[in-house]
């Protein structure tokens, strides 16, 4: 998404109400911009189907109405296709459901066992009921610490690094972060978050 121009970023919402928003995404500004939320981020592939889903928005509708059913469900569909191909995913997908393949096939694809569930349902390998049996075996096997999910941190390729490596261009060029905070009206702990820098400040310990 980086490499096609759209910006990215890795940052937390602001209030509480967000907490169950995995991204947000906008085409109404010179560039592109995708929001992706820490929350979800311990989760590699439900992060990267988030991205998918957001870049589905950008594609298709140039008017997205924020939890509209109907738009929601199109970026889902646009993920799924995205990040597997109907026409390559689905001779690869078990006739019977097995997870240890499923568990393969999400490493190889780099998405999770519960998309590679909803696809074997989409393109007709098993049944709705069965998809049902399925979810529920695997929340079994969850809880039993198998598939556990892992952290975006793990996976460096999947961390945006467009607006650092632009500051950092910028920075050889004079400007300091503290310049920069000052032109967006914005403090230094959040721009450095913006910018996927992080909190650089100490943790302090009450001894």
């Amino acid at each position: 998404m980086e490499q096609h121009g759209i910006i990215v970023t890795l940052v937390p919402f602001a209030g509480t109400d967000t907490k169950n928003i995995d991204a947000f995404s906008t085409s109404k500004l010179p560039r592109p911009i995708v929001v992706l939320t820490p929350d979800r981020a311990d989760d590699v592939y439900r992060h990267r189907f988030s991205a998918a889903h957001e870049l589905g928005h950008l594609v298709m509708h140039s008017d997205c109405l924020p939890g509209d059913t109907q738009q929601e469900r199109e970026a889902d569909v646009f993920a799924a296709e995205f990040l597997t191909p109907r026409a390559e995913i689905t001779p690869l997908l078990p006739p019977r459901l097995d997870f240890k393949k499923l568990g393969e096939l999400s490493v190889q694809w780099g998405v999770s066992v519960d998309s590679l569930l909803r696809r074997c349902k989409e393109v007709g390998v098993v049944s709705e009921a069965t998809y049902r049996r399925a979810h529920q075996r695997l929340a079994t096997l969850r809880t039993s610490g198998l598939f556990v999910h892992e952290s975006v941190q793990g996976y460096p390729g999947e961390i945006p690094a467009l607006l650092r490596s632009a500051f950092e261009m910028a920075e050889t060029n004079g400007l300091t972060l503290k310049e920069l905070a000052t032109d967006l009206r914005l403090n230094l702990p959040r721009l450095r978050l913006l910018l996927g820098q992080g909190d650089t400040r100490p943790k302090l310990t009450l001894v």
